[in-house]
Protein backbone atom coordinates (compact mmCIF):
# COMPACT_ATOMS: atom_id res chain seq x y z
CA UNK A 1 0.00 0.00 0.00
CA UNK A 2 1.40 3.36 -0.92
CA UNK A 3 1.93 5.74 1.06
CA UNK A 4 1.59 8.56 -0.73
CA UNK A 5 -0.87 9.94 -3.95
CA UNK A 6 0.06 12.90 -6.13
CA UNK A 7 -3.37 14.64 -7.46
CA UNK A 8 -3.38 17.61 -9.85
CA UNK A 9 -5.52 20.51 -9.40
CA UNK A 10 -7.03 22.17 -12.18
CA UNK A 11 -8.51 25.83 -11.86
CA UNK A 12 -9.69 27.39 -15.02
CA UNK A 13 -12.53 30.22 -16.13
CA UNK A 14 -13.97 27.55 -18.83
CA UNK A 15 -17.05 28.53 -20.73
CA UNK A 16 -20.01 26.92 -23.10
CA UNK A 17 -18.57 24.76 -25.63
CA UNK A 18 -17.27 21.74 -24.68
CA UNK A 19 -14.65 20.96 -27.27
CA UNK A 20 -13.04 24.38 -26.32
CA UNK A 21 -13.45 23.72 -22.80
CA UNK A 22 -11.47 20.39 -23.65
CA UNK A 23 -8.84 21.61 -25.89
CA UNK A 24 -7.89 24.29 -22.84
CA UNK A 25 -7.25 21.49 -20.39
CA UNK A 26 -5.75 19.74 -22.20
CA UNK A 27 -3.03 22.29 -22.71
CA UNK A 28 -3.02 23.47 -18.92
CA UNK A 29 -2.61 19.74 -18.36
CA UNK A 30 0.07 19.07 -20.96
CA UNK A 31 1.71 22.63 -19.62
CA UNK A 32 1.96 22.01 -15.91
CA UNK A 33 2.23 17.74 -15.85
CA UNK A 34 5.17 16.01 -13.48
CA UNK A 35 3.71 12.98 -11.95
CA UNK A 36 0.13 13.17 -10.61
CA UNK A 37 -1.80 10.25 -10.56
CA UNK A 38 -5.47 11.20 -10.53
CA UNK A 39 -5.98 14.77 -12.36
CA UNK A 40 -9.35 16.78 -10.62
CA UNK A 41 -11.24 19.12 -13.28
CA UNK A 42 -14.21 21.93 -11.39
CA UNK A 43 -17.28 21.94 -12.30
CA UNK A 44 -18.83 22.81 -15.11
CA UNK A 45 -15.91 21.81 -16.90
CA UNK A 46 -17.58 20.53 -20.05
CA UNK A 47 -20.30 23.29 -20.21
CA UNK A 48 -21.37 25.87 -17.83
CA UNK A 49 -25.61 25.92 -17.62
CA UNK A 50 -25.50 29.72 -16.45
CA UNK A 51 -24.12 30.51 -19.49
CA UNK A 52 -27.28 29.43 -21.21
CA UNK A 53 -31.24 31.33 -21.29
CA UNK A 54 -32.78 28.01 -21.79
CA UNK A 55 -31.81 24.88 -20.68
CA UNK A 56 -32.78 22.96 -24.33
CA UNK A 57 -29.97 25.15 -25.34
CA UNK A 58 -27.81 23.77 -23.03
CA UNK A 59 -29.48 19.73 -23.45
CA UNK A 60 -27.89 20.15 -26.88
CA UNK A 61 -24.50 20.64 -25.27
CA UNK A 62 -24.69 17.34 -23.29
CA UNK A 63 -23.48 13.94 -24.88
CA UNK A 64 -23.51 10.46 -23.57
CA UNK A 65 -20.90 9.17 -22.09
CA UNK A 66 -19.71 6.68 -24.49
CA UNK A 67 -19.98 9.25 -27.68
CA UNK A 68 -18.15 12.64 -26.16
CA UNK A 69 -16.08 14.28 -27.74
CA UNK A 70 -15.37 16.14 -24.80
CA UNK A 71 -14.32 13.14 -22.93
CA UNK A 72 -12.58 11.65 -26.25
CA UNK A 73 -10.29 14.79 -26.13
CA UNK A 74 -9.23 14.05 -21.99
CA UNK A 75 -8.74 10.57 -23.33
CA UNK A 76 -5.82 11.68 -24.97
CA UNK A 77 -4.43 13.61 -22.75
CA UNK A 78 -4.99 10.33 -19.55
CA UNK A 79 -3.04 8.31 -22.00
CA UNK A 80 -0.45 10.57 -23.04
CA UNK A 81 0.41 11.58 -19.08
CA UNK A 82 -0.35 8.02 -17.56
CA UNK A 83 -2.65 9.74 -14.98
CA UNK A 84 -6.48 9.44 -13.94
CA UNK A 85 -8.23 12.37 -15.02
CA UNK A 86 -11.66 12.68 -13.08
CA UNK A 87 -13.77 14.97 -14.80
CA UNK A 88 -17.03 17.31 -14.26
CA UNK A 89 -19.48 15.97 -17.24
CA UNK A 90 -22.99 17.01 -18.22
CA UNK A 91 -24.78 13.75 -19.06
CA UNK A 92 -27.59 12.94 -22.21
CA UNK A 93 -30.74 12.14 -20.79
CA UNK A 94 -33.96 10.40 -21.97
CA UNK A 95 -35.65 13.44 -20.65
CA UNK A 96 -35.24 16.69 -22.09
CA UNK A 97 -34.30 19.57 -21.45
CA UNK A 98 -32.73 17.98 -17.95
CA UNK A 99 -29.28 16.65 -18.34
CA UNK A 100 -27.08 14.78 -15.54
CA UNK A 101 -24.37 17.31 -13.42
CA UNK A 102 -21.92 13.95 -13.50
CA UNK A 103 -18.23 12.68 -12.24
CA UNK A 104 -16.49 10.76 -15.27
CA UNK A 105 -13.14 8.89 -14.48
CA UNK A 106 -10.70 8.63 -17.57
CA UNK A 107 -8.19 5.98 -17.06
CA UNK A 108 -5.21 6.04 -19.82
CA UNK A 109 -6.11 2.98 -21.51
CA UNK A 110 -9.19 4.47 -22.64
CA UNK A 111 -12.01 3.53 -19.69
CA UNK A 112 -14.73 6.04 -18.80
CA UNK A 113 -16.47 5.19 -16.16
CA UNK A 114 -18.95 7.02 -14.37
CA UNK A 115 -18.55 7.67 -10.63
CA UNK A 116 -21.17 10.26 -9.55
CA UNK A 117 -24.16 12.41 -10.04
CA UNK A 118 -24.88 15.21 -8.08
CA UNK A 119 -27.19 14.64 -4.94
CA UNK A 120 -27.70 17.97 -3.86
CA UNK A 121 -28.85 20.65 -6.77
CA UNK A 122 -27.70 24.29 -6.33
CA UNK A 123 -31.32 25.81 -5.75
CA UNK A 124 -29.46 29.00 -4.00
CA UNK A 125 -28.91 32.15 -4.10
CA UNK A 126 -31.36 33.28 -6.96
CA UNK A 127 -30.00 30.28 -9.08
CA UNK A 128 -32.05 27.06 -9.97
CA UNK A 129 -29.70 23.95 -11.03
CA UNK A 130 -33.07 22.22 -11.31
CA UNK A 131 -33.86 23.84 -14.79
CA UNK A 132 -31.25 21.94 -16.01
CA UNK A 133 -30.39 19.05 -14.22
CA UNK A 134 -32.27 15.70 -12.88
CA UNK A 135 -31.57 14.60 -8.88
CA UNK A 136 -28.69 12.04 -8.82
CA UNK A 137 -30.25 9.18 -6.58
CA UNK A 138 -26.70 7.24 -5.44
CA UNK A 139 -23.42 8.46 -3.47
CA UNK A 140 -20.17 8.21 -5.56
CA UNK A 141 -18.23 4.69 -6.18
CA UNK A 142 -14.92 4.36 -4.02
CA UNK A 143 -12.28 4.79 -6.22
CA UNK A 144 -8.92 3.02 -5.36
CA UNK A 145 -5.91 5.41 -6.26
CA UNK A 146 -2.78 3.94 -4.94
CA UNK A 147 -4.43 2.15 -2.04
CA UNK A 148 -6.25 5.30 -1.37
CA UNK A 149 -10.35 5.26 -0.99
CA UNK A 150 -11.00 8.12 -2.86
CA UNK A 151 -14.84 9.64 -3.21
CA UNK A 152 -16.60 12.11 -4.93
CA UNK A 153 -18.64 15.30 -4.53
CA UNK A 154 -20.14 18.13 -6.12
CA UNK A 155 -19.74 21.84 -5.48
CA UNK A 156 -23.08 22.36 -3.04
CA UNK A 157 -22.66 19.33 -1.93
CA UNK A 158 -20.30 20.71 0.63
CA UNK A 159 -23.24 22.39 2.64
CA UNK A 160 -24.56 18.80 3.31
CA UNK A 161 -22.44 17.26 6.11
CA UNK A 162 -24.12 13.80 6.43
CA UNK A 163 -22.84 13.09 2.93
CA UNK A 164 -19.16 13.27 4.01
CA UNK A 165 -19.92 11.31 6.84
CA UNK A 166 -21.29 8.23 5.06
CA UNK A 167 -18.18 8.76 2.83
CA UNK A 168 -16.12 8.56 6.05
CA UNK A 169 -18.16 5.59 7.99
CA UNK A 170 -17.68 3.61 4.40
CA UNK A 171 -14.06 4.44 4.87
CA UNK A 172 -13.14 7.30 2.54
CA UNK A 173 -9.24 8.53 3.43
CA UNK A 174 -10.24 11.53 0.42
CA UNK A 175 -13.20 13.28 -1.33
CA UNK A 176 -12.50 14.86 -4.54
CA UNK A 177 -14.85 17.75 -5.20
CA UNK A 178 -15.38 19.55 -8.28
CA UNK A 179 -16.54 23.04 -7.49
CA UNK A 180 -18.28 26.29 -9.42
CA UNK A 181 -18.45 28.19 -6.38
CA UNK A 182 -20.10 30.84 -7.30
CA UNK A 183 -19.61 34.76 -6.30
CA UNK A 184 -21.77 36.70 -3.70
CA UNK A 185 -21.11 38.51 -0.29
CA UNK A 186 -18.77 35.74 2.20
CA UNK A 187 -19.32 33.23 -0.61
CA UNK A 188 -15.37 32.98 -0.62
CA UNK A 189 -14.87 32.85 3.24
CA UNK A 190 -17.85 30.01 3.21
CA UNK A 191 -15.90 27.64 0.56
CA UNK A 192 -12.88 27.65 2.42
CA UNK A 193 -14.60 27.20 6.39
CA UNK A 194 -17.08 24.56 5.37
CA UNK A 195 -14.03 22.56 3.43
CA UNK A 196 -12.33 22.86 6.49
CA UNK A 197 -15.18 21.63 8.43
CA UNK A 198 -15.50 18.85 6.31
CA UNK A 199 -11.97 17.56 5.87
CA UNK A 200 -11.52 17.59 9.75
CA UNK A 201 -14.75 16.38 11.06
CA UNK A 202 -14.06 13.50 9.19
CA UNK A 203 -10.60 13.43 9.41
CA UNK A 204 -9.62 13.02 5.70
CA UNK A 205 -7.89 15.24 2.67
CA UNK A 206 -10.68 17.09 0.82
CA UNK A 207 -9.46 18.55 -2.58
CA UNK A 208 -10.98 21.30 -4.16
CA UNK A 209 -11.24 21.99 -8.25
CA UNK A 210 -12.75 25.31 -8.35
CA UNK A 211 -13.29 27.40 -11.42
CA UNK A 212 -12.49 31.54 -11.44
CA UNK A 213 -13.67 34.52 -13.28
CA UNK A 214 -16.68 36.79 -13.38
CA UNK A 215 -18.58 34.45 -12.16
CA UNK A 216 -16.67 32.18 -9.43
CA UNK A 217 -14.65 32.62 -6.53
CA UNK A 218 -11.87 30.20 -7.30
CA UNK A 219 -9.36 29.11 -4.46
CA UNK A 220 -8.67 25.78 -5.15
CA UNK A 221 -6.67 23.87 -3.04
CA UNK A 222 -6.29 21.31 -0.76
CA UNK A 223 -7.12 20.91 3.06
CA UNK A 224 -6.20 18.44 5.07
CA UNK A 225 -7.70 15.75 8.35
CA UNK A 226 -6.83 18.26 10.80
CA UNK A 227 -8.32 20.76 8.98
CA UNK A 228 -5.75 23.22 7.21
CA UNK A 229 -5.86 24.31 4.27
CA UNK A 230 -2.51 23.29 3.17
CA UNK A 231 -2.70 24.83 -0.54
CA UNK A 232 -4.25 27.55 -2.19
CA UNK A 233 -4.15 28.41 -5.83
CA UNK A 234 -5.71 31.72 -5.18
CA UNK A 235 -7.85 33.78 -7.61
CA UNK A 236 -5.78 32.85 -11.47
CA UNK A 237 -5.83 30.27 -13.63
CA UNK A 238 -3.37 27.44 -12.79
CA UNK A 239 -2.39 23.84 -12.34
CA UNK A 240 -0.71 22.57 -9.61
CA UNK A 241 0.12 19.01 -8.12
CA UNK A 242 0.09 18.03 -4.15
CA UNK A 243 0.43 15.52 -2.38
CA UNK A 244 -1.97 13.33 0.34
CA UNK A 245 0.25 11.41 3.14
CA UNK A 246 -1.09 8.21 4.54
CA UNK A 247 0.43 9.33 7.84
CA UNK A 248 -1.23 12.70 7.80
CA UNK A 249 -4.89 10.78 7.94
CA UNK A 250 -3.26 7.91 10.61
CA UNK A 251 -2.37 10.43 12.95
CA UNK A 252 -5.61 12.81 12.64
CA UNK A 253 -7.30 9.74 13.64
CA UNK A 254 -5.23 8.94 16.36
CA UNK A 255 -5.38 12.34 17.58
CA UNK A 256 -9.15 13.07 17.22
CA UNK A 257 -11.16 9.41 16.54
CA UNK A 258 -14.68 11.28 16.01
CA UNK A 259 -15.32 9.18 12.96
CA UNK A 260 -14.87 5.81 15.12
CA UNK A 261 -16.71 7.41 18.05
CA UNK A 262 -19.75 8.59 15.76
CA UNK A 263 -22.95 7.19 16.02
CA UNK A 264 -24.13 5.59 12.63
CA UNK A 265 -27.81 5.58 13.42
CA UNK A 266 -29.21 7.63 15.82
CA UNK A 267 -32.57 10.01 16.27
CA UNK A 268 -34.10 13.17 17.48
CA UNK A 269 -37.17 12.79 19.52
CA UNK A 270 -38.95 16.08 19.99
CA UNK A 271 -39.92 16.26 23.66
CA UNK A 272 -43.34 18.40 23.67
CA UNK A 273 -45.05 18.66 27.21
CA UNK A 274 -49.09 19.04 27.48
CA UNK A 275 -50.11 22.46 28.86
CA UNK A 276 -53.16 23.22 30.34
Amino acid sequence: MSGEMVVGILQANLGGEPVENALKISSMVRNGFKRADIILTPEYSMANPFRFNDPRGFYEKSEAIGESRFLSILEKTARETGSLILTHFIEKTSTPPKTRSSSVLITPDGERRWVYSKIHLFNAYGFRESDFFEEGSQISVSLNVKGFAVRVAICYDLRFPELFRLYAWEGADVVLLHAGWVKGYLKEGQLDFLARARAHENTLYLVVSNQVGELFTGGSGLYSPLGYKIYDLGFSEKYVEVSIERDEIALARKLIPVVEQSRAKWSIREKRERVG
